[in-house]
């Protein structure tokens, strides 16, 4: 946990510098000891959970109390170019982080965008500077914000542990990278990576192609409430409103994410 807590330390700390977040908690990219306490509760301490058995409940604490005030009164505004502009900030944050840290265990990477010829290709790929060879991509997630009425979705799932989501509803990019990743790139080095900070659950996290896939098939598809900002001034929706919600418990950590790139750079 510790190695892993100190690397987003040291992500949060950059983007804390660097970028402004509108409607941001209080919290956001600073990672204090009640990090580390909800870290150990609702992930660490739940990793060797079987599938079904019960989450730990949310504290219900003064933190949980202010999240929950904070985001149903702080209602997200969608404005597709600042949110374009924040996205491409909070992107180039970690890929400068990312390749920095690969590249201090000795390797000689590049983390590049994937999606430039083909929009359904994952957003980033690895590349391994001394052969130019293609190693690994990723999809890449930011959240900020719990869902804090996930039990809407499924009555078993807490707003710590399902908020990582994906969109389902965005065109068929989904349906399409599934394809073009099966078929093409290859599940076995393409992940899915969350930058995730909620005021209790700080972190990057990731999960395997294939088990993202499986939860495609076997999720019931959620229509979250629709809002006007899913609409452009023509009336046309433009937010993305049905998801994936990905369990935060079937996710690794930071450390492991840089392990697997590692070995994958260092693979002929």
């Amino acid at each position: 946990m510790n190695r892993s807590l100190d690397y987003y330390r040291e992500l949060a700390n950059r983007a804390n510098l660097e970028i402004n977040v509108p409607a941001a908690h209080k919290t956001l990219f600073k990672a204090g000891v009640y990090t580390e306490e909800c870290l150990k509760r609702y992930y660490y301490d739940q990793l060797s959970k079987k599938y079904g058995e019960s989450l730990a409940p949310c504290a219900n604490d003064d933190v949980c109390k202010y999240c929950k005030e904070f985001h149903v009164k702080t209602l997200k505004k969608i404005d597709k170019s600042s949110d374009i502009e924040l996205g491409n900030n909070l992107e180039k944050c970690f890929r400068d982080y990312f390749e920095q840290k690969l590249n201090s265990q000795g390797l000689g990477i590049r983390c590049l965008r994937a999606d430039n010829d083909n929009l359904h290709m994952p957003d980033f790929k690895i590349v391994r500077v001394s052969d130019q060879k293609e190693i690994a991509f990723f999809e890449f997630k930011v959240i900020l914000r719990p869902f804090i009425y996930i039990s809407k979705v499924n009555s078993n799932y807490l707003c710590y542990s399902h908020s990582l989501t994906l969109d389902l509803s965005n065109g068929k990019k989904l349906h399409n990278q599934r394809k073009l990743v099966e078929d093409n790139i290859g599940t076995s080095n393409t992940v899915y990576v969350y930058w995730y900070d909620l005021p209790c659950v700080k972190g990057v996290f990731w999960m395997r192609s294939e088990r993202v896939y499986q939860i495609m098939d076997e999720q019931i598809e959620y229509d979250r409430k629709h809002v006007a900002g899913d609409y452009n001034n023509k009336g046309k929706k433009v937010g993305s409103t049905k998801k994936l919600y990905l369990p935060l418990l079937e996710m690794h950590d930071f450390k492991d994410l840089l392990n697997y790139y590692y070995k994958l750079a260092k693979n002929p």
